[in-house]
């Protein structure tokens, strides 16, 4: 369904959530983006020395997908409470862990990585059916250089096209996803008694017919990323939890215009 409220609403809907509460917001932004520093200054501190990425690897995979992922959903948790009018708070970080919220959220969080890993293996096929196993495991694990990259434009003009292609793709259908499921995320928050495949399948609800404004919502932010940047990373800050408050804006906005939400 078509929504009443645009984007440029949801935007200014989050500036005036906002008006009193930036300091604290970008004091909370600040916050996770230290403990996610800290966290891999520690990881790759400890496997200092010794042979092969793996065990590093693998402790990364562990502490972002049973810690850190819980306080990234604290933080969206905050800027949904920011957007209904109360005050922003630390504590708000740790919600995961409270009031038995940790083992579902944490379900929701594998699901999505898992969701997000098949969909991937499964668009960048092509990739490995042309160019063979070695860059297309590659790709599925971050391991492209922009050096190889480079390398890849000046070899191989159509691959380097080719994977622009799927790359595109894969960004579109990983914003789709993580659309659900930062949808999920709330409506948990909200509905703590649904189970979490009635809460997916919610989110899945409220999403519907709304996918390309989500899109252009999410792409909205790209010039006050790039500003951010260039004002020595220091203006993500603020464009953080902007675009925070603006999500949950348009994630209120579903809830108030379906009827219902399973």
């Amino acid at each position: 369904m078509k929504s009443y409220v645009s984007n440029a609403q949801h935007r200014e809907r989050a500036r005036g959530a906002l008006k009193n509460q930036w300091g604290m917001m970008v004091w909370l932004t600040f916050l996770i983006l230290l403990l996610q520093l800290l966290a891999s200054e520690i990881v790759g501190n400890f496997f200092i020395g010794n042979s092969g990425g793996t065990g590093k690897t693998f402790a990364n995979f562990l502490l972002e997908n049973l810690v850190l992922f819980a306080i990234f959903y604290g933080y969206a948790y905050a800027g949904l409470q920011v957007l209904r009018g109360n005050k922003a708070k630390p504590i708000m970080l740790f919600s995961v862990f409270q009031e038995g919220n940790y083992v579902p959220m944490l379900i929701i969080n594998f699901l999505q990585y898992l969701v997000s890993r098949i969909v991937n293996v499964i668009v960048m096929l092509p990739i490995f059916i042309i160019f063979g196993a070695q860059i297309y495991i590659d790709l599925m694990f971050n391991n492209v250089s922009p050096k190889r990259i480079q390398g890849a434009f000046e070899e191989n003009l159509p691959f380097f096209f080719l994977l622009l292609i799927f790359v595109a793709l894969v960004f579109l259908l990983a914003m789709f996803i993580s659309g659900i499921f930062q949808f999920a995320v709330w409506l948990k928050f909200d509905e703590k008694s649904l189970t979490v495949s009635e809460t997916l399948k919610g989110a899945v609800n409220l999403m519907k017919g709304r996918f390309l404004q989500y899109v252009r919502l999410q792409l909205s932010f790209i010039g006050w990323y790039i500003i951010g940047t260039l004002a020595l990373f220091i203006g993500l800050l603020w464009v953080l939890p902007y675009q925070n408050v603006a999500l949950a804006s348009f994630y209120e906005t579903a809830r108030e215009e379906k009827e219902t939400v399973i």
